[in-house]
């Protein structure tokens, strides 16, 4: 046991030093923390929530999760199968009897296999850029323009957020009540997870308490900025409304507590789990690594390995879980990086837990 709590003291210490010699070379702004069966490993807040107002981050501060809402909404979606309201197989028809493209189940919005255009590109090229679009407003643009769909259903895997939204709008017509309410219902409250909500920023009125407001450099102005302040970023603005792809905003204890849940039936049964975590299988019989919500890898010595990550304006983000040995890393920042720097940093992370060799990322 001693040798255990030596172990774990010495990667306490190994991670402390990634993430301060990071955050004083300025590249990395944000929350850490590492879990091992559940228990805090290492906990770490560095740098600025605001940082016009100088406001520190804390280990109780709202972060926005970009992707890695994702898991929540297939988790909606979970749900409401267990409950008999919708099945995997059931079409997009059957309850959006107008949705123009046919053949496209729940499956493959869950999994990105649908082939569906991308949203953000139609909005880029049609929309109102004075209006803040929600998400039956993708569904409106989708039968307006109607652009052709990338493959058929299942035919291949590529990344959708078009899916997901469309996802949180199936969970709305199914339980008759809206997404950001179902969520708090059947999940956050639940789990007590108490400072985690769907949030809409730029076009809700409420304003919450230790919140990371996420930032990107202008090389115009050689500074770090709101993105709303810059035209280029003018999207993070008009579609502020739109929820199911992202927008869900938790903080470290939140996600600890949802990391936890997975591993029992609190939300949906073990079997249900085990097909959100396994790769989905394409209409030509390969697989792709991507289950319900949750990128999927296995590798020998740590076995199964469920997780995702999340890029917004401002806000990077990332959760692994490696369920078979029951560990985790909770990633989240509020300063601009690129995704490699991110990836960089949770390999070293991962490195440290399991004991190989690693070198702090220049």
């Amino acid at each position: 046991m001693e040798l255990q709590s030596n172990s774990n003291e010495l990667r306490y210490h190994q991670l402390d030093e990634l993430f301060t010699t990071l955050a004083d070379k300025k590249k990395f702004n944000g929350n850490i923390m590492v879990l091992d069966k559940g228990v805090p490993l290492y906990t770490g807040s560095f740098g600025f929530a605001q940082l016009d107002h100088s406001n520190v981050l804390t280990t109780n501060t709202v972060f926005e999760l970009a992707s890695v809402s994702k898991a929540f909404t297939a988790m909606g979606i979970m749900i409401l199968q267990e409950q008999g309201k919708i099945s995997y197989e059931d079409t997009i028809e059957k309850f959006i009897p107008d949705f123009p493209y046919a053949n496209v189940s729940v499956q493959n919005l869950l999994t990105h296999t649908s082939g569906l255009p991308d949203y953000m590109e139609i909005f880029e090229q049609h929309w109102d850029r004075s209006k803040i679009a929600k998400n039956y407003d993708v569904l409106e643009q989708l039968k307006l323009h109607q652009p052709d769909v990338y493959f058929r259903p299942n035919e291949k895997y590529e990344y959708s957020n078009t899916g997901y939204v469309l996802l949180a709008l199936i969970i709305e017509q199914v339980s008759g009540t809206s997404f950001a309410d179902f969520l708090e219902q059947r999940i956050f409250q639940p789990l007590e997870m108490e400072r985690t909500r769907v949030y809409n920023r730029r076009s809700s009125q409420e304003l919450i308490d230790d919140y990371a407001y996420g930032y990107v450099y202008s090389n115009h102005l050689d500074k770090y900025c709101l993105p709303d302040e810059l035209a280029e970023y003018d999207f993070v603005i008009y579609l502020d409304g739109i929820q199911g792809d992202g927008i869900v905003n938790s903080t470290l204890e939140d996600l600890r507590k949802w990391d936890r849940a997975l591993y029992t039936e609190k939300l949906v049964s073990k079997e249900t789990l085990e097909k959100a975590f396994s790769p989905v299988l394409l209409a030509d019989h390969q697989s792709y690594d991507y289950g319900y919500g949750w990128r999927i890898r296995n590798e020998p010595s740590i076995g199964k390995v469920v997780c995702h990550g999340g890029g917004w304006p401002g806000h990077q983000t990332w959760l692994s879980r490696y369920i078979d040995i029951d560990k985790t890393i909770i990633y989240l920042s509020n300063v601009e990086q690129d995704r490699e720097r991110t990836q960089a940093t949770i390999e070293v992370v991962e490195n440290i837990i399991f004991n190989r060799p690693y070198q702090i990322p220049e």
